[in-house]
């Protein structure tokens, strides 16, 4: 008697995705509501970016590679990428053959520094949540923002980059209309600063905050293009808390200002400083100015906005 072979299961294709770091040109904190600060933000995506390749058929390992292949950067299951997959499992499993997620292995290239404010760790979720959606033939656009969202507020944006207004905590998007190119300097630095810390001594400096807007100058600039006008407007209403840890941040903020930068902007909760040119060749020279400034580690040149999370090598 003839058995009939079982027919052997096909493991799809490695896919590699890219996704944008960001800078917060405009970051107003107010008051906290229901355990999370109300933010009023400007997200723009930016050119140094992450690039994630998940493995079907794995044993769910995640190796860390690039130019930021930081010890403190989980290898677990804690890690941010493993947990967008397994929060897109959990809200497809009911309706969609998921197996193909749940052995995943996930290379991560660094390439966004770590703890600095810029989002690598969000750029990596939205990647593997872009990347996970391909491998099971597509998901609906609302499922991705919600499994974003749970991860973090970044995430959300990241998905689909340009520049937006972010209020919340962040993950409740409006597009913002941005004309031509602003280049950026980022001065990052060799000491992290932890964002729970900056938030509770915010706290600490403001018992009662504004309620946190953008201002229209900001927007106005943004669409016209004019660096310039932007410079004189955005702000971060993090930076006296963020001082306060770290006293070089002002140094650093104010050698920038002497080297000719339009605006120095801290990223996030820090400590990594955006600093604002006029064009590519300032740019330039703003790099290489802050380079060797003390308290500087590096200074990356970049660009924005940048498109968000899209995959870039899938068959």
């Amino acid at each position: 008697m003839t058995v009939p072979l079982r027919p052997r299961m096909t493991i799809p294709a490695p896919v590699k995705v890219w996704a944008p770091g960001k800078i917060n040109i405009h970051l107003g904190v107010g008051a906290v509501d229901d355990g999370f600060h109300e933010l009023a933000t400007v997200f723009q995506a930016l050119n140094l970016g992450e690039t994630l390749t998940l493995i079907p058929g794995g044993t769910r390992t995640i190796i860390i590679q690039g130019r930021y292949a930081d010890a403190a950067v989980p290898r677990d299951e804690s890690n941010v990428a493993r947990r967008a997959v397994d929060l897109l499992i959990t809200a497809l499993e009911d309706d969609r053959d998921v197996a193909v997620l749940r052995d995943l292995d996930i290379v991560i290239d660094k390439q966004v520094p770590v703890a600095g404010g810029m989002g690598g760790g969000s750029a990596d979720a939205a990647a593997a949540l872009v990347g996970a959606a391909h491998l099971v033939g597509g998901v609906d656009e609302a499922i991705l923002h919600e499994c974003a969202v749970a991860v973090g507020a970044d995430v959300a944006f990241l998905l689909r980059g340009g520049t937006a207004i972010g209020h919340g905590r962040g993950e409740k998007l409006s597009p913002v209309l941005t004309r031509g190119t602003f280049h950026w300097v980022m001065a990052t630095s060799a000491s992290p600063l932890p964002t729970p810390d900056v938030y509770a001594r915010f706290d600490e400096l403001n018992p009662d905050p504004a309620p946190a807007t953008v201002p229209d100058r900001v927007l106005t600039a943004l669409a016209a293009g004019e660096p310039d006008t932007l410079a004189e407007s955005a702000a971060n209403d993090l930076t006296e808390a963020a001082v306060s840890f770290m006293p070089e941040i002002a140094e650093v903020m104010e050698a920038g200002r002497d080297a000719g930068a339009l605006l120095p902007l801290l990223s996030g909760s820090g400590p990594t400083i955006g600093f604002l040119a006029r064009d590519a060749h300032h740019a330039l020279d703003l790099a290489v100015l802050l380079q060797a400034t003390r308290g500087v580690n590096e200074a990356l040149r970049t660009t924005g906005p940048a498109p968000g999370a899209h995959i870039v090598d899938g068959s």
